[in-house]
């Protein structure tokens, strides 16, 4: 009986070393909305249309984190950016929120902070959603 025990407690260790090993190699990754000039908290502080907005970027799955801003009025396509968040990058963090088709008025929009793999395809770590007023 006392073998089993011995038996039974070592696979239990084992088990739990294993799981301990593999969620310490998972990845994590999250970025939350800043608007640039804002006194307030982030959380607190809604963008407006025409202002400027950035991340606060936080991620151990890259080295070349990017992040990527779209935008609906409606069921209406109105903005699309990008933005690199590693130093030396070509392209800034800040995003200023108007287009050549939103010319006004308030829209929903999504973040996304992208990877990219070897072939150039894209892996979202992370994204959060916001509101524009108008």
């Amino acid at each position: 009986m006392r073998k089993s025990t011995v038996t039974t407690l070592l696979a239990l260790v084992a088990m739990l070393v294993s799981v301990g090993i593999a969620s310490a190699a998972k990845g994590s990754s999250s970025l939350s909305l800043v608007v640039v000039g804002s006194t307030g908290f982030a959380a607190t502080v809604a963008p407006t249309y025409g202002s400027t907005i950035t991340f606060d970027v936080q991620t151990n799955e890259t080295s070349h984190p990017n992040v990527n801003v779209r935008c609906w009025q409606g069921s209406e396509f109105v903005y699309d950016g990008w933005g690199a968040f590693w130093a030396g990058a070509a392209v800034g963090q800040d995003f200023v929120l108007s287009s050549g088709y939103w010319t006004s008025g308030a829209a929903d929009c999504t973040a996304r902070l992208v990877s990219f793999d070897k072939q150039g395809r894209e892996q979202t770590l992370a994204s959060t959603t916001f509101h524009v007023n108008a």
